[in-house]
């Protein structure tokens, strides 16, 4: 990967959406160029397009990240079914005191305290877990930066 490859990546996160002419404008490389270059991404580096929601303007405006101690025979199943919960956008294994992170959407604090309670408390092999509430969002990405 090189700094076209960087740039076409760059010029994706901001809009991907943007055409392969305005690219190319933008980054001053042929067409052609970009369009060999953004297949290949695609087979090797680009997982998938997506779209990023205003998670306020949909009514989701309490963010939670909670951690989670799990039994350890259970670890496994115990992330298959978080995973399962639309509620939860992520899921991380983790090493430390916790074994599991994961972020929440709600509404308002009483759905996620029904979340929490009714949801996730009663997977199988949740053991303990800790709720943070996010106060305010200073930086969300869904990638790394270039």
């Amino acid at each position: 990967m090189d700094e076209i490859d960087s740039d076409i990546i760059r010029s994706l996160m901001k809009n991907s959406r943007i055409t392969l002419s305005q690219m190319s404008k933008d980054i001053d490389v042929p067409d052609a160029t970009i369009s060999n270059r953004l297949k290949k991404l695609e087979n090797d580096a680009i997982k998938q397009y997506t779209v990023i929601l205003d998670q306020n303007k949909l009514g989701l405006t309490v963010t939670a990240i909670i951690i989670i101690q799990t039994e350890s025979e259970k670890h496994r199943n115990v992330e298959i079914e978080l995973s399962k919960l639309a509620e939860v956008s992520e899921v991380y294994s983790i090493s430390g005191a916790y074994d599991i992170l994961i972020k929440v959407w709600a509404q308002d604090l009483e759905e996620l305290n029904k979340i929490v309670n009714s949801k996730i408390r009663s997977v199988d092999g949740v053991e303990d877990l800790t709720e943070m509430i996010v106060m305010e969002r200073v930086k969300e990405t869904m990638t790394p930066p270039f």
